[in-house]
């Protein structure tokens, strides 16, 4: 268990910030010492991490992050009832139908994720595309310039 002031540390964010994501909704202590400090577990050192990944490398806003982080928990939600109720049974008739609406609606939890992601990488391409082309154009004329300096009397 870790007290806030270790897990800012870890994860290198602010305590204030560790506080403001925990009113957000995005992260949670898992629970509270008798005097009331946050106490924290490594899965939620690594819930916290995640969060700071998609607002690092994706560039997701926190209202993103907060969509992202809510379809991630109905996820697990449902994942663990499927498994407990529908995994490694047979099933015919109605029980096989709840079970193929139950993975509807695992795929129905995960596509927005995915899209999100899809969205965000596709605009890297494009932001990343945009770079190379400006660099190239600045190292053809960088070329252009140095052959021309060359080829004169300088």
């Amino acid at each position: 268990m870790y007290k806030i002031d270790e897990v800012a540390q870890k994860t290198k964010l602010t305590k204030r910030a560790l506080r403001y994501y925990e009113e957000l909704g995005l992260v949670a202590p898992s629970g509270r010492t008798d005097s009331g400090y946050r106490v924290y577990t490594d899965e939620d050192v690594e819930r916290i991490l995640r969060v700071k990944d998609m607002r690092d490398l994706l560039g997701a806003s926190l209202h993103e992050i907060k969509e992202m982080v809510e379809l991630g928990r109905l996820y697990e939600e449902q994942r663990e009832f499927y498994n407990q109720h529908f995994k490694n049974r047979d099933l015919d008739g109605l029980e096989l139908l709840k079970r193929i609406d139950m993975l509807k609606t695992l795929e129905d939890t995960l596509t927005p994720q995915r899209n999100l992601l899809k969205a965000k990488i596709v605009r890297m391409q494009e932001l990343l595309a945009d770079f190379d082309d400006k660099l190239e154009r600045i190292v053809s004329k960088r070329m252009e310039l140095t052959n021309e300096y060359k080829g004169g009397t300088h």
